[in-house]
Order: structure tokens, then sequence, then C-alpha cells
């Protein structure tokens, strides 16, 4: 008889469509994942970008938890700016509670926060965190007017610590040595690193992929004016891992694959590009699960 004690659910929260395809690639992939993820139960892959739907693109069920993989991009009203802050938050609380998950994983391609100099590249790399950092890029912006409330500007990790131990060592080596390397400015040496203390930075209400580099500059350095004064590492910049985080109060990581250099997305972003490192996005989830699934049954 199975057991009548809750199974943990872990729902899994990709941004865009097109980074849902490559990473579910990842995900199902017989030679590359790994080989305790099970093939999921419920799949729904591929769709077209202009796909809406409200079920999940993917249900897994492991030993110890069950796991949930949605697209945010599929969610949206059909007339909606699919990069829209506002529209996104319209939509996510409503999903998520009724899914009720005990955990949340957010993933969404981003750009290094890390100044350096445009020789030295993260691009395909991964970061997995747990705080968040909020920046109004464009406050005027007809397209998304979504209001960060001010006591949300920075949101510290409300993630087991404990957690964060199962994604080093051994669980990285793994993971980076089935990474596919960037197309534009690889990184030397791929990694995946873990960490509570690291922070995604926000860029909310920006819709104008033109504006990106400008935005994006500004919110790494809104960080650095009114970010906390701790040991907190700003490791990306993005657009949807914040909307995630005000969208629910459950635990949750985020997963930012590195897509672009500090100040270079005009210069490294390519659909190519995005494809290769939302995949690496995949590969590390889908060991996280196996780790997390693991934790699980020892606690």
């Amino acid at each position: 008889m199975e057991s009548l004690v809750q199974r943990p659910l872990v729902e899994v929260i990709v941004n865009k469509n097109w980074e849902t395809e490559p990473f579910l690639a990842a995900m199902t992939n017989p030679k590359l994942r790994s080989p305790e993820l099970p093939f999921p139960s419920v799949i729904n892959t591929p769709k077209d970008g202009d796909n809406r739907m409200s079920d999940p693109r993917a249900r897994y069920r492991l030993s110890n938890s069950d796991v949930i993989v949605r697209c945010i991009e599929d969610l949206m009203l059909p007339n909606d700016n699919t990069s829209s802050s506002e529209a996104k938050y319209k939509v996510l609380p409503s999903y998520i509670h009724a899914d009720n998950p005990d955990y949340i994983i957010s993933v969404s391609t981003a750009e290094s926060a890390a100044y350096t100099s445009t020789e030295s590249s993260e691009n395909g790399s991964v970061y997995i965190g747990g705080s968040f950092f909020l920046h109004d890029a464009d406050p005027d912006n007809p397209c998304s007017h979504l209001i960060i409330p001010p006591d949300k500007v920075f949101i510290p990790n409300n993630m087991n610590e404990a957690v964060f131990a199962l994604f080093g060592g051994t669980f990285a080596d793994g993971a980076t040595a089935r990474f596919i390397p960037a197309v534009r400015h690889p990184a030397a040496k791929m990694t995946c690193l873990a960490s509570p203390d690291y922070a995604a930075v926000g860029v909310i209400n920006i819709t104008d992929y033109s504006m990106y580099e400008k935005a994006d500059k500004e919110a790494r350095e809104a960080f650095d004016h009114y970010g906390p004064a701790d040991k907190t590492t700003a490791v990306s910049i993005e657009t949807t891992h914040g909307v995630v985080r005000l969208s629910s109060d459950k635990p949750i990581l985020f997963v930012s694959p590195i897509t672009d250099r500090y100040e270079c997305f005009q210069e490294d972003v390519t659909d190519t590009q995005n494809y290769t490192v939302a995949f690496n996005a995949g590969i590390c989830v889908g060991d996280m699960l196996v780790a997390l699934n693991t934790y699980f049954g020892q606690t």
C-alpha cells in the first residue's frame, strides 16, 4: 500500500517557450539526463511559440517527490506582451496557489552580473541562488506597470541553507561535464555554482530588448547602492526570477544559465546562444531534482 504521508511537490517555472523547449530536451534526453531521473509521466512538448495552455509542460514522479514543470508564457493571455512583468504577475500567483507546491525553482536565462572585462566570460555557466533584488527599469512603460512593494526591493533567501550544500562538489562536476559550450564568447571553464548568498537582480517592467543593456546596468548599479550590506553577491541579471518570487512565499531557488557577459547583451545573445544555455539549465535542474529527491527521503 502506498504511504499516506504527503510527498513534497517541486514546481519548476520556466520563463519563455524558447527556454522551455531546450530545457525539457535536456531533462528528457536518455543519454544526458541523470539515470536516476525518470522520463516524465506527462510531457507536453514541443509547443509552438504562440502556444497557450493551462496544463503543465511536464510531470515527474520520483521515489520521494513529485515535480511539475510550467512555462510562464503558456499561461499568459493571448494579447499580452510576453515580456511584460505585469502580465506575468497577472497569472502566476493563481497558478502557483492552485498547484500548492512545497518548493519552487525559477528558471530564466540571464546576463552575468560580474564586473569583469569583456575578455572574461561566464557564458554557458549556471548559478543557483535564493535571494532577489528588484529594480523598476521603466516605470512609465504602458506595456508593463508592475508596482514593486516598498518592502520587496530586496527579498532574502527563504530556502533551508542545507539544500544549497546538495549542489556543490561532485554534483557541480557531474552537471558541467554535460553542459554545451555557449556559441558566443563561451566561458573558458563552465561552472555550476550554488549559494544562499547569491542574488538574482531583477529588471522589472522592461519589454524592449534594445533597452536591455542600459536597464541591466542601472539595475546592477542599484543593487550596489540599495542592496544588502552583507555577503550577498549579485550573480545574474534578468527579468523573471523576481516576478516569480513576488508571486509566492513558498521556499524558492533561482537557476540562472548565463547567456551574456555584463553589458554585452547585443553582442552575445542569439537564438542559438539562448538554446544552448537553456539546455544547460535543464541538465542542472534535472540533477537538482534527483538530489532533492534523495534529500527528501532522508529528512
